[in-house]
């Protein structure tokens, strides 16, 4: 007989161990990337109005436009938006703390859990015994307890997002951190394995419908930047072609040039394309994962594509840097140059790095950048694991 209820218990533990690896690993770097000067597209995805006032092109009236313009963006980036930018990065940071703290308990109970579960299938442990019911409920503690914090970081990226119905995807992912909270609840009062597997199992459903918005928003938040950055790219082209004609009216040969920004437009035009077909699965109605994992490739597509435009923008610059030295010609270039790699790199990286978004232990990886791809199989997926 106990060796029937011990089978019973092993059972329940694998169940256990089955539906909470739906749990994120990590949700941002250790380190966090984005701070160490690489130009992270993380970094981009978590500053709002501070890229989009500073880096933001004027008109394509000439330089000295462009550079009027300039300064009255940037003088009129008010204090409040100053303000708010620092209360996100305080938040931000206050959040990821937070998550790795967790993360870390999170481990450290599982590591437990799965000493409990050994000694119980060796026969060494009562599965009924006080030290394997806390071990359990400190498991599923920690595992809520990550799962809220996950969660705070996704109701924070999106309340601070631009983009449409941002006030109702936050009260959803607040109503699933009030349900967790409630399981816990639950836990607490749980005096038997069985009373924790029925935990367990909402805990699961609850999880798997947070985890959707969680992809979700974090596709549309990245989508979202996109759509800032291609906004200024028509007007940053619209200023290389004025000066572009202007060297050819010297009678320079722009053939090059020529080419070049045609192609930069290509590839801009490209990402535009595969950011609105991201954009028409996200607000479908009964968008399903597999829908989303296509709507992601398609924001990784449009990133691959600003990701080529960027280094093209470099080689216009140079050229035309090149021009102003040879012809002592003050083209603006160098102030323009800053500008627009600024507005580049904010979005893709000097180090082709991927942006991050959550991923969940069972490795259904989410990655948009440059040689990564959703996967599948156990292993811990991560946000640094370039939704």
């Amino acid at each position: 007989m106990k060796t029937s209820k011990n089978i019973q218990f092993l059972v329940y533990l694998t169940i256990m161990l089955i539906l909470l690896s739906i749990i994120p690993e990590v949700s941002f770097a250790a380190k966090d990337s984005s701070d160490d000067g690489k130009g992270n597209q993380n970094k981009y995805m978590r500053e709002d109005a501070r890229n989009s006032s500073n880096n933001k092109t004027g008109d394509t009236g000439g330089t000295g436009n462009f550079t009027a313009d300039k300064e009255r963006l940037q003088n009129n980036f008010s204090i409040k938006d100053r303000n708010r930018t620092s209360e996100q990065k305080q938040e931000k940071n206050q959040l990821r703390e937070e998550l790795q703290v967790n993360q870390q308990e999170y481990k450290e109970a599982k590591g437990e859990f799965l000493k409990i579960r050994n000694l119980v299938r060796a026969g060494k442990l009562d599965p009924n015994s006080k030290e394997t019911l806390n071990a359990t409920k400190l498991y599923l503690n920690s595992s809520i307890n990550y799962m809220i914090a996950h969660l705070s970081n996704v109701k924070s990226n999106v309340a601070y997002s631009n983009g449409n119905g941002t006030d109702e995807k936050a009260i959803a992912v607040a109503e699933k951190i009030k349900l967790l909270e409630a399981e816990k609840a639950k836990i607490a009062n749980a005096s038997s394995q069985e009373e924790l597997l029925v935990v367990i199992r909402s805990v699961s459903g609850v999880w798997n419908n947070a985890e959707k918005t969680s992809i979700e928003s974090a596709g549309q938040t990245v989508s979202e930047r996109i759509g800032e950055f291609i906004e200024k790219s028509e007007n940053l082209s619209k200023q290389f072609r004025t000066e572009v004609d202007d060297l050819n009216e010297t009678g320079v040969n722009t053939t090059d040039l020529d080419t070049k920004l045609a192609s930069y437009n290509f590839y801009m035009k490209s990402a535009k394309e595969n950011k609105e077909a991201a954009d028409a699965i996200y607000s479908g109605e009964n968008v399903t994962r597999k829908d989303m994992e296509k709507a992601n490739g398609y924001l990784r597509q449009s990133l691959s594509d600003i990701n080529t435009a960027n280094n093209i923008i470099r080689q216009i610059l140079n050229e035309l840097k090149e021009y102003e030295t040879e012809n002592g010609k003050e083209t603006g270039v160098e102030d323009n140059q800053k500008t627009a790699l600024n507005n580049t790199e904010n979005i893709t990286g000097t180090n082709n790095s991927s942006i991050i978004t959550d991923s969940p232990e069972s490795g259904k990886n989410v990655s948009y950048g440059n040689g990564k791809s959703h996967s599948s199989g156990n292993g811990a997926g991560t946000f640094t694991k370039k939704l």
